[in-house]
């Protein structure tokens, strides 16, 4: 039996993701380029999870604790910033789980196939989520079902299992039984649906090969999807000029779209590309040829219709709108926001372009733009919900004043030393009705260099011919901005 080797960065997104999502990746592509130096081909499951077969390295190496400690002391060399941690198991389940438990103890954890059944029935129903793909609300339901360990689930069976859960139950109980399939599969699709492109002249920036690629990515997808599949797990190979190769798995287990495998492209081919000068092992040339090979299928997961609409019909609208818009005019950009936390109301939400996301997925949406991914949601001094219709990117100079037309400022108790009366913006002035704070917000203060502190408030005004308005100003450096409007 294969045994399975995981490799995991719990903590990678919150250490790494504060500059995008893609400087993430990009930062992990050099994990994962330093892991293929024991296995050429390994998959990337998720940003921070790294999964590859054991036959061959613990036959090189003299056995899995002897990889493990390798792979242990490579990541220790690789000065990630993140704690990680290995794990050997005969299922990538089971090994992924113990990957998260070496993370705690400090050194590789190898289960031994003796004891493999007795693991998995003492991990708890919430790894399933963790670390399984399971769904949320799958897991919230065995819990309240009293279901509280993998051997409680593995008692039910995998008759009642799929009775109740359909297809993901069937994946459940093949998680905690030990049953896991991760080869090709009978249900994989026809070699049909494995694609290529090739580009007439080398291309070195990764957008611009994802560009060109998005026709034939768009077939495939929509090859898999006409026979009711849809793939979960991808090996893309890219190919350069001077006939360098990168390879990878990508696992995705709500199923590829479109626009996730364009999404993976990119952030593969940015951490191969981004360091040609630095890297001796980076491409030398642009990239001349594609391939995928769709590895893993399942059967289309049935997904709820909404009470209005259809299943997601505005949606789907929506996003045929988006492409319909930049395919007439190549100079239209259409991007959607992503909550990436902070204080400042400018930044919390940065701009995704929508070729990169799946507009359909509700899940990934509203973690994208309501929980955010890997940020806290909750900072203290953040503006307080709901957040302004729009936010200025360099936002205008502006008078705030008394009743004698003098400039309202702020003592170092962090009071106003006058009554606001009045707005001036520009040559627009505004009569205030109201006024909420001033609330202070002071950030590095340990910094000298970067150190900022600023006082916001929110003003409901008045103007003669625009009417009632509310304002967000902050005051720094003594200087009053305006930073958001709620209108």
């Amino acid at each position: 039996m294969s045994r399975s080797i995981a490799v995991v960065f719990p903590q990678w997104v919150n250490d790494h993701a504060h500059l995008g999502e893609e400087h993430a990746f990009r930062m992990f592509e050099h994990v994962v380029r330093a892991v293929t130096a024991l296995s050429p081909l390994v998959e990337v499951q998720d940003l921070g999870t790294i999964v590859l077969s054991a036959r061959g390295p613990s036959r090189y190496f003299g056995g899995d604790a002897a990889v493990a400690q390798k792979l242990h002391q490579l990541c220790a060399d690789a000065n990630t910033g993140s704690v990680w941690g290995v794990g050997i198991a005969d299922s990538r389940f089971a090994a992924t789980a113990a990957a998260h438990l070496a993370v705690s103890r400090g050194y590789p954890c190898v289960i031994d196939s003796a004891i493999g059944a007795e693991f998995l029935a003492a991990l708890p129903v919430a790894s399933l989520g963790r670390v399984g793909g399971i769904s949320a609300d799958t897991v919230d339901l065995f819990q309240r079902l009293g279901l509280g360990t993998c051997a409680a689930l593995l008692a039910v069976g995998e008759a009642a299992l799929i009775d109740r859960f359909g297809i993901e139950g069937q994946r459940v109980f093949h998680l905690v039984s030990g049953g896991e399939v991760r080869h090709l599969a009978p249900g994989a699709p026809p070699s049909d649906f494995a694609h290529s492109v090739e580009f007439d002249f080398p291309l070195a920036n990764a957008t611009h090969v994802v560009s060109a690629a998005r026709a034939t990515i768009d077939t495939m997808v929509n090859a898999i999807a006409g026979h009711g599949q849809q793939c979960v797990r991808l090996l893309m190979t890219c190919h350069t000029d001077h006939a360098e190769t990168t390879s990878r798995i990508w696992g995705e287990p709500k199923g590829f779209s479109a626009a996730v495998v364009a999404q993976r492209l990119l952030f593969q081919l940015e951490g191969w590309l981004a360091d040609s000068t630095a890297d001796p092992d980076a491409p030398t040339s642009g990239v001349v040829r594609i391939e995928w090979m769709p590895l893993e299928s399942r059967e289309v997961l049935v997904v709820q219709p909404l009470l209005w609409g259809g299943n997601q019909e505005n949606t789907e609208r929506a996003a045929r709108a988006a492409s319909m818009a930049m395919a007439v005019n190549n100079t239209v950009q259409v991007t959607v926001p992503r909550w990436e936390g902070g204080r400042d109301v400018a930044t919390v939400y940065s701009r995704v372009p929508i070729a990169l996301v799946d507009l359909t997925n509700s899940d990934a949406s509203e973690q994208r733009v309501q929980t955010g991914e890997g940020t806290a949601r909750d900072w203290s001094g953040s503006v307080p919900r709901p957040s302004p219709a729009s936010v200025a990117a360099e936002p205008p100079l502006i008078r705030v004043l008394d009743h004698a037309g003098a400039s309202i400022g702020v003592t170092g108790r962090h009071e106003l030393d006058a009554l606001p009366a009045r707005v001036e913006v520009g040559n627009q002035k505004y009569d205030i009705m109201r006024v909420a704070g001033p609330w202070p917000v002071e950030e590095r203060w340990w910094d000298p260099r970067r150190r900022r502190r600023q006082v916001r408030m929110q003003l409901l005004v008045r103007h003669q011919q625009r009417g009632v308005g509310v304002f967000l100003v902050g005051l720094e450096n003594q200087l009053w901005t305006l930073l958001a409007r709620y209108d």
